[in-house]
Formats: C-alpha cells, structure tokens, sequence
C-alpha cells in the first residue's frame, strides 16, 4: 500500500486520540479540582465539558475525518462524485501504487489512460471500467482500483427545522443525518463567553423565529430535491417506527432537504386508544387507514389490532362512524379506508372479563374468566389451589361493577342518621354467599362476572370483640366458648351497654351472650345512643327537636279539631233543644 495512504489513515487515527485526549483532559482536570472528585457541571461558571466535547466531535465529522458507516459499501448503491478518492495499484517487477481523486468536473485521472467521466456512475460501474481501461494499458501485469476515501458534500436543510442552512454529508449519510445536524448544531453551539450552550428561540445564524405552538415539522412529508430537477417525499415517522429504509434514503451532492410544517388540529390525523404509539401526525397525501396505523403500532404490533373506529367529519359538518375489521383488511377481504385531515382513529380495547383472587391462594392475582360463566372452583384453581392455612369460612367477594340500581332512600321518611347509615352500607359491594358451604362437594356452583374479586384470609385462630368493652381486638379462639367468655376477656360490658350480637365471617347474626361463637366469628356489644362530637351532638339535638316538634304540632292539631268537633256538637245541641 502507498506509504502516502498509510501516513494519512495514522494521521486520522491520532487525530481521534487527540480529539478524545482534548475532551477528556479538561474533564480530569476539573475532576481533581473539584471536592471529593466530583464535577459541578451545574455550576453556571465552568464550561459545560459534555457539550464541548459533542462540539469537537461534530467538527471533526464535518472536517471528513469521522466516518461512521452502517457496514461495507455496497457497489451497486453508491454514487460516484467530485472528491471520491480511488487507490490504483499496478502490478510487475516495479509495483505502483497511487491515490487519484475524482477532479471538481467528475473526471478520474488514470495513469496512461487519461480522464474518464465517473460522477453520477455506481463504484460497481466505474471499477470494472476502469479495471478493463488499466488492463489494456498495462498488459500481463495485476491491475486494481478500489474506493480509499469516499468524499464529502454538501446538503442544504430548510424549513421547520432549529438551524436551517449547509451540511457537510458524507455519500453513506441518509437524509435522518442532516436533520439531525440541523437540531444538533443548535443544541451544542458554545457561547465564547460563558462556555455553554446559549438558550435560543429558533436560528442563532438567521435569528429565525421558533415554530408557534400550534405547529409541528412535517416528519411524514419531507421533501428531498435533487439537482436533476427530480424530488422524493418521505415519510419519516415511517423510518423511526418501523424501520422502513425506503423513507430514509441515500443523500446526493446538493440535495435540498425541506421540511414542511402542518397545524396539530387542521393538517393532523389523530390515532388513540389501545395502541403503542397514540397521538396525532401529519396527514400525508394518499394516506390510508393501515398506513397510519402502522406507525402508531410500531413493529409487530398490527397483529395485536382487531377493531379501530373511524370518525369523520364531513364538509356539512355531519360525523361518520365507520368501524374497521382490521384482521379482514390485512387479509385482503375488506378494502383499506381512505383518510383526510381531522379524521380519528380510535383503537378499540378487546373487551375481555377478569376476576382477582387474593389472599391465602398459591398464586394470587388477576385473571382472565368467561363473564357468568367461569365459577368460584374454576378461579380458585386458576390461582393455583388454597394454601392449608386459608379460612373459607372466612372468605368473601366483592363485586366492584354491577349493572343493578341502589336505591338511595332520598324520597322517603328516613332521618338524618338512617339516610347516612344507608348511605354507608351501599358502599359495600359484598356479595351474600356462604364460600364454606359453596365449597363443600356436590354443592352448586357459583359463578364469577367481571371485575369480581375474592379473598381469602387467614385462619388466624382468633374471635374478634368490639364495641361497648374496655379492650376490644382479637382474642385467641376457644372450642365451645360462649359470647360471654369472649366478652369478659375483653373486660367486660362497659356502661349504657344495651345488647350482645354475634356476627359469622358469613354474615349471620346471632343475638345474646349465651351463643356459641365459632372461629373467625365477630362480637359487638351495642350501648345507648351517644354522640362522640360536638357536630353530631348538634345533629342529634336537631333531630330530636324537629321530631319533638313535629309531635308538637300533630297533637295541636288533633287538639284543634277536637275542638272544632266539640263546638259543632255543642251548637248541634242547642238548636236541638230550641227546636223542642
């Protein structure tokens, strides 16, 4: 190889080692300065080290001297132009080796052959026909020619972007590259003075107002002219969600890149529900159904779409609702559905039942049921089976959606205390079953609906005492023991006590001190009407009032009219005796 070409690749690669070495050094630097090793790069006086190297690398890549490549070149893509540098190497008894550039009119310089017209041509084309001019100069000797250094070229950016202007491209960048550049140039622009990057409203070179807040860059409709008059629209949202090279092409010497802008409301279509990627993008001409579906399903995900309802509004101001079988249009049995700007895509949710099952199960969680259909044996073993310490007796369900009315007793003559004690117990959605006995074989089985939910506790050996008593709380459970025991160990009825009430985990009631409390059962020892705050104090003062009140009135009442009936019986009776 040229000893030329050598000098200039160890070159290149120096140059990184320095470009890191100038990066990395003022970051070490201000690590050793700093207290316990640890950089401010918050602190508003120091130069912001990251962004200084980012700024170093983009130089470095405009400079051609930072090449990254997707992989080998592929000859049959790329394009010869201006700049291109191919090593030629001549066999024999004396080897030459040397490195021609593509001249500024597209002509390649070969040794004994002369210029031949190269730029706009593929690398296949133009090594085989170099190659063959080479050979018929230099006969019975090795010839090769290869591409050393692809060549660098500028691409023009305008339109919604932070920093319209010229690029530095290289032939192996895609249009993605150059805007990228355009934002990155923005965001890592050093100001010389503080050393950070300046906070800018849109161009810092053209002074470029920012987009208003209703518009966005039009990503799916990037236009890319070529200087041969001929223009490519691109959608990139394409490229970004699926990968779709196609959308995200080679860049020619002298493209221009434009991007458009759209109104998020007027020029958008809007897809939400559920799906990966919900949101509005810009309407692209030609747009159907499944082309904007892709790109908010991301990879793989238009397998996972079944129903998607369409909604548009006409030019009289009338609404369409058009529900698309998405499985039938991908297999070709249902046309694809012709978009226009304003129109919504709405993901439908697959509407499956579930029922939870906790507590003392081996699996506890979520599960998917058949509505009215999957029973309490079928979920249990869902959840893996009870563990031994479970208490079935226990147990209860929860139905949190219901299509049944509660009535909430407004329009009726309950008091103050009854209409908020029922409105208490209608928060409760338990469901009325004894799971003990709907466990038991050979019993009937119970169903689950949708967004039930079943627990079950622990068997915890212990009967609980509330109420009325000094110690209420749990108390180790006794075989054969009567409310009484219980009650007494938990000190026993405390003042205005008024009754004993045995409740099973079931909900039964039972009444007295005398019954026999099972494991798992409740005690509650009532007392006489009390109230605990000075609000209900009140509450309870005007109650009783309005109620004595009311007696008031009604006996006055009752009064008066007796009254009344005296007096006519008593007129009645004079006239009676007048009249004999």
């Amino acid at each position: 190889m040229d000893t030329d070409v050598m000098d200039r690749r160890w070159r290149m690669i120096g140059h990184l080692l320095g470009l890191l070495a100038v990066g990395l050094l003022p970051l070490l630097s201000a690590t050793a300065q700093t207290v316990g090793g640890r950089p401010s790069l918050t602190d508003p006086t120091q130069p912001n080290l990251l962004l200084e190297l980012q700024q170093r690398v983009l130089e470095a890549s405009a400079d051609g001297q930072m090449i990254a490549l997707e992989g080998a070149i592929d000859p049959e893509q790329y394009l010869i132009g201006p700049g291109d540098q191919f090593a030629v190497n001549v066999g024999g008894t004396l080897g030459t080796s040397l490195v021609i550039p593509v001249s500024a009119n597209g002509d390649l310089f070969l040794p004994e052959v002369g210029p031949i017209a190269v730029s706009g041509r593929t690398l296949a084309e133009v090594e085989a026909d170099a190659e063959a001019r080479l050979q018929a100069s230099f006969r019975n000797v090795t010839v090769d020619i290869t591409l050393a250094q692809p060549r660098a070229f500028l691409v023009h950016v305008a339109g919604g972007v932070p920093e319209p202007g010229r690029y530095l491209m290289f032939p192996m960048a895609r249009v993605d590259d150059a805007l990228q550049q355009a934002v990155l140039r923005a965001a890592v622009r050093l100001d010389p003075v503080t050393g950070r990057s300046p906070q800018i409203p849109g161009s810092a070179l053209t002074e470029r107002p920012a987009l208003g807040q209703t518009y966005r860059a039009a990503l799916r409709n990037i236009l890319v002219h070529h200087r041969d008059s001929t223009s490519e629209r691109l959608d990139l949202l394409r490229y970004y969600a699926i990968g779709d090279l196609d959308h995200n092409p080679f860049l020619r010497d002298g493209d221009v890149v434009e991007v458009p802008t759209y109104h998020q409301e007027n020029d958008a279509v809007r897809v939400s529900g559920e799906i990966a990627y919900p949101g509005t993008m810009d309407f692209r001409p030609g747009d159907r159904a499944l082309d904007v579906l892709r790109i908010a399903a991301g990879p793989g995900g238009m397998e996972k779409l079944k129903e998607v309802r369409l909604t548009h509004e006409n030019d009289d101001g009338t609404v369409d609702n058009i529900l698309l079988d998405i499985p039938r249009i991908l297999a070709g049995d249902a046309a694809d559905v012709a978009l226009a700007p304003r129109d919504h895509l709405n993901v439908l949710a697959e509407d499956r039942a579930s029922a939870a099952i906790h507590g003392l199960v081996e699996y506890p969680g979520t599960y998917p049921i058949e509505d009215g259909v999957t029973t309490l044996r079928d979920l249990i073993e869902l959840g893996g089976g009870l563990k031994p310490d479970a208490n079935p007796r226990a147990a209860f369900i929860e139905r949190r959606q219901s299509f049944y009315f509660k009535q909430t007793g407004q329009a009726t003559d309950l008091d103050f205390f009854s209409r908020t004690y029922l409105q208490q117990s209608l928060n409760r959605n338990n469901v009325v079953v004894d799971l003990e006995a709907a466990l038991q074989p050979g019993a009937p089985d119970f169903v689950i609906y949708d967004q039930d939910r079943v627990v079950f506790p622990r068997d915890e050996g212990t009967v609980y005492v509330t109420g009325n008593v000094p110690q209420a709380g749990f108390i180790r459970f006794v075989d054969g023991q009567r409310a009484r025991y219980y009650v007494d160990a938990a000190g026993g009825k405390g003042p205005l006590s008024k009754g004993v009430y045995v409740f099973s985990p079931d909900g039964k009631m039972k009444t007295g001190e005398r019954t026999v409390v099972r494991q798992g059962d409740t005690i509650f020892v009532d007392r006489e009407d009390i109230a605990e705050s000075p609000d209900i104090a009140t509450l309870l003062i005007s109650d009783r009032s309005a109620k004595r009140q009311a007696r008031i009135m009604n006996t006055q009442t009752i009064i008066t009219g007796v009254s009344a009936i005296t007096s006519i019986l008593t007129a009645y009776v004079a006239l009676r005796s007048i009249n004999n």
